[in-house]
């Protein structure tokens, strides 16, 4: 990620695509310009990305579970949340997207806002990495080993799709 923006910070690439958390880094004052032009964009359409810690986890034989637990707790206090996100954090906290000043608060923030929207949790999905494998191997064997059609491609991803929500029971 530090190369892509490197490479967009000095003027080499004319565009890079890139994933909010690392939006940041796009603050300095050499992208201003090109900031304001690329990331301020009415008309601009921006992907969805959904930024976000990657999760506290408690394991639950921990000698520690108590103190983990309490930092959780603390961690998602609406002032401290607004803090997180001031100082180049993440936030999804309503507290902090639903503050009036919130779009100005960074370049992306407004688009981040909207983001999270429309956000869906799909990394909480328990057959996500069965769903991911299915789609690997489909991108694959139509983009690098040139096998079919795109869209032979994508009808039997949804097939491999359907039978992983059939045996997660979903179906």
């Amino acid at each position: 990620m530090s190369e892509g923006l490197d490479a967009f910070k000095s003027g080499q690439v004319a565009m890079q695509m890139n994933f909010f958390a690392f939006f940041p880094a796009l603050q300095g004052p050499q992208c201003r310009r090109r900031q304001d032009r690329l990331l301020r964009q009415p008309e601009a359409e921006v992907p969805f990305y959904a930024a976000r810690r990657a999760g506290d986890l408690v394991v639950s034989y921990s000698e520690h579970k108590d103190d983990a637990l309490t930092y959780i707790k603390w961690f998602a206090q609406p002032d401290v949340q607004k803090k997180w996100w001031a100082l180049g954090g993440y936030s999804c906290h309503k507290a902090v997207l639903n503050d009036p000043s919130f779009p100005k608060s960074a370049p992306f923030a407004a688009d981040f806002l909207k983001s999270m929207d429309i956000v869906k949790d799909f990394w909480a999905e328990p057959a996500y990495a069965s769903l991911l494998l299915d789609m690997q191997k489909r991108v694959h064997d139509y983009v690098v080993a040139d096998k079919g059609t795109a869209k032979e491609a994508l009808d039997l991803l949804v097939k491999d799709w359907q039978k992983v929500f059939k045996d997660e029971g979903k179906i």
